[in-house]
């Protein structure tokens, strides 16, 4: 069984992050978000800890319901698939987005701020679908 109170404790806080990464994308465009570096180094981190709740969470289900024990990221993602927890497509993307966040963990002399944002114009609304995907758990 799922605790609730844990996932519903990270969903609490990817709506955080959302929030605040919705305020930044609309206060910058571009330019201003390429060269500011109080701009885009917020958008990094609250990206960040979005896609590390959305990792928690993920790791939480699977251990939890005992679908198996991921060698990674793809793999956990693959398992919330094929059990039917997030769509396909979505598990797609959710591996995309956990590769992201090991560039902005460990990868900081070289990030892309345009691949940021990037992911911040359009690519928040997946948050969005696995909430909606997870929370079905609860």
């Amino acid at each position: 069984m799922v605790d609730r109170y844990v996932v519903q404790a990270r969903i609490a806080k990817i709506r955080e992050y959302l929030a605040l990464l919705r305020r930044i994308r609309i206060l910058a465009d571009e330019e201003k978000f390429l060269n500011d570096p109080l701009i885009y180094g917020s958008a990094e981190r609250y990206l960040q800890l979005a896609i590390q709740s959305v990792l928690d969470i993920s790791n939480h289900i699977v251990a939890d319901m005992k679908l198996s024990l991921p060698a990674d990221n793809r793999e956990l993602f693959e398992l919330l698939a094929k059990h039917k927890i997030v769509p396909a497509a979505l598990s797609k993307k959710m591996i995309a987005m956990a590769g992201f966040r090991n560039i902005l963990v460990h990868e900081y002399l070289e990030i892309d701020r345009k691949r940021v944002y990037r992911t911040l114009k359009k690519d928040l609304g997946d948050f969005e679908k696995f909430i909606r995907a997870t929370a079905r758990l609860l």
